[in-house]
């Protein structure tokens, strides 16, 4: 269960580290529809997601510091990005809960997630949002964790389709938020949501190569 914590921990971490070095690029992508501040607006939640995982008390399961980091993100990051990204946090946390944390428990979190995050914001894939990134990677997740490969692995393989999804965003027409108001116009550029969706995938990808090298399927 420490494991799966420290997971969490350094993925938020780095995902904190990327968002920061990618504000301007976030910016200018969010620009060309909406106000531009969809990178500082990650930045924000994810410095509050941290500061709760470095504030909590006792010893709560992997799950609770995870619903714990999404609530923080919701709050201080605002906005549709925050209530979104703050959910998926969340409810992939309700959904793990004290584990076990294999490929496939980790898969069933992430489908659940990505089910709450397209039923709040009305989307599915292809409406050029976060969704065009998190549904391919929740997709290839599933298949890897069904090969019986471990969950570092799975991930990574994973990872791949997420950042093929958000790629793919540039030839999109928006038909969600503000970049739908702009029909044809929208769909040149990548949107801003499946590109630091990508990023936090890679963060957490990045942690469980570090922290789990040769079985990251251990929960305690």
């Amino acid at each position: 269960m420490q494991q799966a914590r420290d997971v969490i921990e350094l993925g938020l971490a780095k995902a904190q580290h990327i968002i920061d070095a990618h504000i301007q690029e976030l910016g200018a992508l969010d620009a060309a529809a909406g106000d531009g501040d969809h990178g500082t607006t990650m930045a924000r939640g994810l410095r509050a997601a941290n500061r709760a995982l470095a504030e909590l008390e006792g010893d709560p399961s992997p799950g609770m510091a995870l619903v714990a980091a999404g609530r923080s993100f919701a709050d201080a990051a605002g906005g549709a990005s925050g209530a979104l990204f703050g959910l998926l946090l969340m409810t992939a946390g309700q959904k793990l809960g004290a584990g076990p944390f294999d490929a496939a428990a980790v898969h069933r979190a992430m489908e659940a997630a990505a089910a709450s995050v397209g039923k709040m914001g009305k989307a599915k894939v292809g409406d050029k949002t976060m969704l065009d990134a998190l549904d391919p990677f929740v997709a290839a997740l599933g298949q890897a964790a069904a090969d019986g490969v471990t969950l570092a692995r799975a991930w990574s393989q994973a990872l791949t389709a997420a950042q093929k999804g958000a790629a793919a965003t540039a030839g999109i027409v928006a038909r969600k938020g503000r970049a739908s108001r702009l029909g044809e116009r929208s769909r040149d550029g990548l949107d801003p949501g499946a590109v630091s969706m990508s990023y936090l995938l890679q963060s957490v990808g990045e942690a469980l190569a570090e922290l789990c090298p040769s079985d990251p399927t251990a929960a305690a």
